[in-house]
């Protein structure tokens, strides 16, 4: 029996600089490209990936998807736009830059365009962005750092991610699927 493929939207949100279209890259490509382009208004992917199936009871059950990457500009100028690219997501990725803190300052507001604009219930994800420049001795601080955030956002889970070395990539985006997977099954009941 051939399995269908799922349609399913991903948003990549956060200011300008915070590794958005580098990490879309790194999805699309599995490479990392350290001449990225600031994002213009919303860059638009597909990436097609085959995920074991978290509904099903058979242990080798895989499921198809075709994930939409929406990709905004980080911007102000580019707000206006935003809220009618969210409606009908079915995932959020919230990132902001380690070691660049002014990208922590506007989280909140980002936040208010996904819930505003998402159904309700749709996974979010804060993404702690460039893992590769973080020094060990920082990590203690990094870790709590990002915890705290997300409970003050009301984010349940989070990621640091190193778009450059890929770490910690593909447990983010195996997560992010399935969960995006179960709310689409769960939505159209």
């Amino acid at each position: 029996m051939k399995s269908d493929n799922f349609i399913l939207k991903l948003c990549l949100m956060g200011e300008g600089g915070v590794g958005k279209t580098t990490l879309s890259n790194r999805i699309l490509t599995g490479l990392f490209n350290p001449a990225t382009k600031m994002t213009i208004g919303i860059d638009f992917h597909l990436y097609r990936v085959e995920i074991l199936d978290p509904l099903s009871e058979s242990e080798n059950k895989k499921v198809k998807l075709d994930i939409q990457i929406w990709d905004f500009g980080g911007e102000n100028r580019f707000r206006f736009l935003l809220p009618q690219f969210v409606k009908g997501a079915t995932g959020g990725l919230l990132l902001y830059d380690l070691m660049r803190f002014s990208t922590q300052k506007y989280l909140k507001e980002w936040m208010d365009i996904w819930e505003k604009n998402s159904d309700v219930g749709a996974p979010i994800y804060l993404i702690g962005a460039k893992f590769d420049s973080i020094h060990e001795k920082q990590l203690d601080s990094i870790n709590q750092e990002i915890k705290e955030i997300a409970e003050s956002l009301g984010i349940k889970k989070y990621f640091l991610i190193s778009s450059k070395t890929g770490y910690s990539i593909e447990a983010m985006l195996d997560s992010i699927c399935k969960e995006m997977y179960i709310f689409k099954i769960s939505k159209s009941k």
